[in-house]
């Protein structure tokens, strides 16, 4: 996939970010092209570099389609299995995180979402669990040009396994 400036692409665990043009760097002799991001949350200079070649291999995607999300939703209802051993529950949460995939990332939110129900989360669940939240809330809330707390409601809504409100996804 490739992108140009100006265009708005998910970076893992960063979410949203505008590309504020392509550069050339000098990386040991050899100039690669990058990708220059800027986190839409950043309010200072962040700049992300991203080597075009490497972008889809590093987890960069395009946000996800409006006509995706009600499936994402119901993707969020579904009923899944956790993992007991919480050392592979983590590894995996971690490697969901790190792929910027949004099936993926709902996938964690699903995970510790049903296990906070039956056990309280240790402070690294905690912070999965918030951390792929936040990430699915921004997005939804951008793509569907709603607020962030209309799209947290919907996101509570379908992993509650209630079918979202129907004014948020016919838009």
């Amino acid at each position: 996939m490739t992108y140009r400036e100006g265009n708005k692409v998910i970076y893992p665990r960063l979410g949203i970010c505008r590309v504020s043009g392509i550069i050339e760097q000098s990386a040991g002799g050899t100039v690669v092209k990058c990708y220059s991001l800027k986190p839409l949350e950043s309010q200072d200079s962040t700049t992300i570099l991203v080597p075009v070649s490497k972008a889809t291999d590093i987890g960069v995607r395009k946000l996800i389609d409006k006509t995706d999300i009600p499936k994402l939703m119901k993707f969020l209802g579904k009923d899944i299995e956790i993992a007991t051993d919480h050392r592979k529950r983590n590894a995996r949460n971690a490697e969901r995180l790190a792929s910027g995939e949004i099936y993926e990332v709902a996938d964690s939110l699903k995970t510790m979402s049903k296990l906070s129900k039956s056990k309280t989360l240790s402070p690294e669940e905690q912070q999965t669990m918030g951390r792929a939240r936040h990430l699915i809330i921004k997005e939804i809330a951008h793509v569907m040009k709603m607020t962030v707390e209309e799209a947290e409601e919907m996101i509570d809504q379908a992993l509650a396994g209630k079918k979202p409100r129907a004014n948020h996804i016919a838009a």
